[in-house]
């Protein structure tokens, strides 16, 4: 059977159901790409651990534009920037000195991961490392240190325990793949009766110390004073053998003249030897 083209012609439209597929298939991947694109961008601080169905790649993403599989994988943002975690209030610790005291201690950790062990750090600890890692450690290093010290060492030596938990950290941290920046000790608190007879001994001490001082101040004093007496002594001396009679004569009689030759001077009395002691009326030329 014929189909008479004349009375059945071909129509060359489109229906407009088709027209309409491509729009919908457009408008699909643009909310794809939305709801999971397929790149992610790392700022900087920061490296990526890419998850693929839920394994880790320990090759750590850098920062900046990475590319993934979307619906696949997705990446753990982890800082590598300084971070504080601190030890405080409720969270501070308590430990026991050498004499069995107990001491409270406050401090802050600045710590940062190493970047190029951000992935072993997730994978072995997630994000939540500073009360898995640094609380344990830090709390252990500070209670092993305080054993070694008596109260009245741990009162006074604060740089000394800052030094020591800055070297156990350091090493127990570093194993965890963290690197520690810093150790600030905030606060050591003592018993009230045990800081009173520190600062009691510690004042009894500068007094003493003081003592001392004016002890061995004085001591250098006399010293002096006898170094100087007997300078004075050998000077006498000295001056004593090279006087004569001829030269005290003189001596006398050109400060006489000098003392006549005074403005206010009209008597001189000259007690010259003896048997006389003469008296000089010496008009007053000038007036």
């Amino acid at each position: 059977m014929q189909i008479d083209p004349d009375k059945y012609p071909k129509s060359d439209k489109i229906p407009n159901f088709l027209k309409t597929v491509p729009v919908v298939i457009i408008v699909i991947l643009i909310l794809f790409f939305i709801i999971a694109p397929p790149f992610v961008v790392i700022p900087s601080g920061y490296v990526g651990v890419k998850m693929t169905l839920g394994k880790a790649d320990m090759d750590e993403l850098p920062p900046g534009l990475n590319f993934i599989i979307p619906a696949v994988q997705r990446v753990i943002k982890m800082s590598v920037r300084t971070h504080s975690y601190d030890l405080r209030g409720a969270n501070s610790i308590n430990s026991l000195s050498k004499d069995g005291l107990t001491i409270n201690t406050e401090l802050t950790v600045l710590y940062k991961i190493k970047p190029d062990k951000a992935a072993e750090i997730y994978v072995e600890y997630g994000l939540d490392y500073e009360s898995k890692i640094i609380k344990p450690v830090i709390r252990s290093a500070v209670r092993d240190v305080i054993a070694t010290l008596d109260s009245s060492q741990v009162y006074q030596e604060r740089e000394l325990i800052q030094k020591k938990l800055m070297e156990t950290v350091s090493k127990e941290l570093e194993k965890r793949y963290i690197l520690l920046d810093e150790i600030l000790i905030r606060d050591i608190r003592l018993p009230k009766r045990v800081v009173e007879a520190i600062e009691q001994k510690r004042r009894a001490y500068e007094e003493m110390q003081k003592m001392k001082f004016v002890v061995e101040r004085e001591k250098l004093e006399a010293e002096r004073k006898r170094v100087e007496a007997k300078g004075i002594a050998d000077a006498n001396k000295i001056i004593a053998g090279s006087l004569t009679k001829e030269y005290l004569q003189w001596k006398f009689i050109e400060n006489i003249k000098a003392y006549a030759q005074g403005d206010n001077n009209t008597v001189i009395l000259i007690p010259y030897d003896q048997q006389m002691t003469p008296i000089i009326n010496i008009p007053n030329i000038k007036k």
